[in-house]
Formats: structure tokens, C-alpha cells, sequence
């Protein structure tokens, strides 16, 4: 078993400490990052050709991240899942829809949005087939969400 490594990614942009502050959420002490782990679920999950065709995740797609949280085409800010609360961005980018979730760790020690799944869908998503996607499961709670689109609620 691996120890557990978490990579830096950065502090949140403007306007997502904007539109934390918009729904309660002090975004501006919190760090973007990722770990071996985030890692190792993505390649196991949605890694696979057979599986996946063209929408499999490959090693290039995760040097997406940055720019995916810097300048997302919409972020859904307070999805609920098992308890844990999440920030899910979208990018399209060459027809190719990014959906990459973080989780909000909120403790005295921790202060972080760490990345948790991120996969690919290959084509265009309207917003209604973002909110269905990422909702699919029944386990997945959208009630207390806010959708920011291109910096604006």
C-alpha cells in the first residue's frame, strides 16, 4: 500500500471565493489539491479503454485540472453525497465535456478541496444533462446547490 501523498494545486480563484461567499462558504483560506489516491480511484474508474472508448481518462487529462478550476464553463458550489460536500466543475473543451468533483474538507486541521473523481464525457453537456449526470446515482443531493456559470450566479 502506497502512503498517502496529497499534491498542491493552488489557492482557490476570485471568483470562486465570491461565490463561496455568496452561499456562506470562506473559500479564501482554502487550498485546491489532489492526492495519490484521487489519482489511483480515476485511472481504476474511468480509466479503462475497453470500457470507455474515447471518453477514457488517460494520464495527459489530469494536467487539465488547473485550468479546469481556474476557468470552468459552470460550477455546481454544495452538492451532497454520503454526507460530504462537494464542488463539481465542468470544461468543454474540443467537444469534449470534464466533469471533475472536490470534496469540501472543512475541519480546525484541514482546509482543503480535494479532488475525488474526475471523468469525461465526449461531447457537449446542456446544463440539464450535467445536473442528471452528476445525480444519477439517487445518491447525490442538488437541493442546496448553486450553479455559477462563467463567474456569475
Amino acid at each position: 500500500m502506497q502512503p498517502f501523498v496529497r499534491t498542491e494545486i493552488g489557492k482557490p480563484e476570485q471568483w470562486l471565493i465570491e461565490a463561496g461567499a455568496a452561499i456562506g462558504l470562506n473559500f479564501s483560506v482554502f487550498i485546491h489539491e489532489t492526492t495519490n489516491q484521487f489519482r489511483d480511484h480515476v485511472l481504476n474508474r474511468h480509466g479503462d479503454p475497453a470500457i470507455h472508448g474515447t471518453a477514457t481518462v488517460i494520464n495527459e487529462d489530469f494536467s487539465r485540472i488547473p485550468s479546469i478550476i481556474q476557468k470552468p464553463d459552470m460550477a455546481i458550489i454544495g452538492v451532497k453525497r454520503k454526507g460530504a460536500t462537494y464542488i463539481v466543475y465542468v470544461k468543454t473543451e474540443s467537444n469534449v465535456t470534464y466533469l471533475y468533483f472536490e470534496q469540501i474538507l472543512n475541519s480546525r486541521r484541514n482546509k482543503a478541496l480535494r479532488g475525488s473523481t474526475f471523468y469525461k464525457v465526449t461531447r457537449p453537456l446542456l446544463l440539464n444533462e450535467v445536473l442528471k449526470n452528476i445525480s444519477r446515482n439517487d445518491k447525490t443531493d442538488l437541493k442546496e446547490a448553486k450553479i455559477f456559470t462563467r463567474g456569475k450566479s
